[in-house]
């Protein structure tokens, strides 16, 4: 059965570094959320509409694929914005319930001033996400992140938790 744990939380919430984590525990394969926005900003203009399009697209695109042709759980990191990204989640869901697969979802819970300390972050910069407090302070007051609204939705805390302390509470409540 092909499960997507799809863990969200506002930007330098640490969902990749949990995502790894996971991965080292599991062998689950991780697909970072930016590797869409990458393929998107080498074709056309950050935050266009087109570009949001073809994001959209890639990802729906692979996430498919992996309910159709994959086995076991891909880790799917994500900003997930409520009520704004409710009809791409709906489109997972339906591809996911097609394929008799499980949508797993966790929220990474963070305060601002935890965000603010590392979205400056040498790794950060190198990947080339979000790295200023000021960049991150605008995306916070203009964006609505929470806990996707599932009931199987679990909220951690990226600030008090260690990512191999998630990892391992996440492993052992989805039994991965």
């Amino acid at each position: 059965m092909p499960n997507l744990l799809i863990l969200h939380g506002p930007p330098a919430s640490g969902k990749l570094t949990t995502a790894k984590q996971i991965s080292t525990l599991t062998g689950a394969a991780v697909f970072h959320n930016h590797l869409t926005l990458d393929v998107a900003k080498s074709i056309l203009e950050f935050g266009t509409p087109e570009f949001w399009q073809l994001v959209g697209e890639l990802r729906m695109l692979s996430l498919q694929t992996h309910f159709e042709h994959g086995k076991g759980t891909l880790l799917f990191t994500w900003c997930y914005e409520h009520p704004e990204d409710a009809e791409f989640l709906n489109r997972i869901n339906a591809i996911a319930t097609e394929h008799n697969g499980r949508i797993l979802p966790v929220y990474l819970d963070c305060p601002a001033a935890s965000l603010e300390q590392r979205v400056a972050n040498p790794e950060r910069i190198k990947m080339k996400k979000l790295s200023t407090v000021a960049g991150l302070q605008e995306c916070l007051s203009n964006k609505s992140y929470g806990p996707i609204p599932y009931e199987n939705c679990i909220t951690l805390n990226s600030a008090v938790n260690t990512a191999v302390f998630n990892a391992q509470k996440i492993v052992e409540q989805f039994n991965l």
